[in-house]
């Protein structure tokens, strides 16, 4: 279950796949079961939701993606809004991971930055994928605005559960909030995830590395 507030969601868990660009060419190849080709479907929606936004991607777009047909897209997701919904449920399980894991990021500085630069990593799809929708929802129409409002929340609290415990062991520096902590540093990581997709492409020279950046803020508040 995903708790934040005294409200609970119990989530599936469900194993993070690679995103595919390949077409599939149904009339040459074999066609994979249903479970598969249902994966390549979330895979290329995710992608899509990620690049262009839950409006800017539509079914056909998806299909066209996958390499099959509107109505084969259909039969997996009846609306764009149901494959959204299954798109948001693999970041759940994502959340979920790192609410299991609290104990394990509160044991030590490292095992925190280990962690900003793997599941929070903003290079990783499910930070862009987290990245766009959270722009989008600020449209009060947008029908994944609760759970991902939500999902903002949950990461919120991973931190500042982890903060804490630093802190209760003397290891932020003194003075240091670590609910305020928690919301800076998430939003530096949204920040950066939006970075990292638009203005690295400008640039010439490798600086501005994404990790080093959250390193940087984090040796700023943790004490030696």
């Amino acid at each position: 279950e995903l708790e934040v507030g005294g409200e609970a969601r119990t989530v599936a868990p469900v194993a993070a796949t690679g995103v595919t660009d390949s077409v599939l060419d149904e009339g040459t190849i074999e066609k994979p079961a249903a479970s598969s080709r249902r994966e390549l479907i979330l895979d290329a929606a995710a992608a899509l939701f990620a690049e262009r936004g839950y409006h800017g991607a539509s079914l056909r777009d998806i299909s066209r993606r996958v390499g099959i047909s509107h109505p084969g897209m259909l039969h997996h997701f009846a609306s764009k809004e149901t494959l959204l919904g299954t798109v948001i449920d693999r970041l759940e399980a994502h959340a979920q991971g790192l609410l299991d894991s609290i104990e394990v990021l509160q044991s030590s500085p490292q095992s925190l930055v280990a962690a900003l630069a793997g599941p929070w990593d903003p290079r990783e799809h499910s930070m862009a994928l987290l990245a766009t929708l959270s722009a989008e929802v600020v449209n009060p129409d947008h029908p994944g605005r609760f759970r991902i409002a939500r999902l903002r929340l949950v990461h919120e609290h991973v931190l500042e559960q982890v903060l804490s415990g630093l802190d209760a062991n003397g290891r932020l520096v003194p003075g240091a909030d670590p609910k305020f902590l928690a919301r800076t540093l998430f939003s530096l990581l949204l920040s950066l995830t939006v970075r990292e997709h638009t203005v690295r492409e400008l640039q010439r020279t490798a600086d501005g590395d994404p990790i080093s950046d959250v390193q940087a803020f984090v040796r700023q508040v943790v004490a030696d």
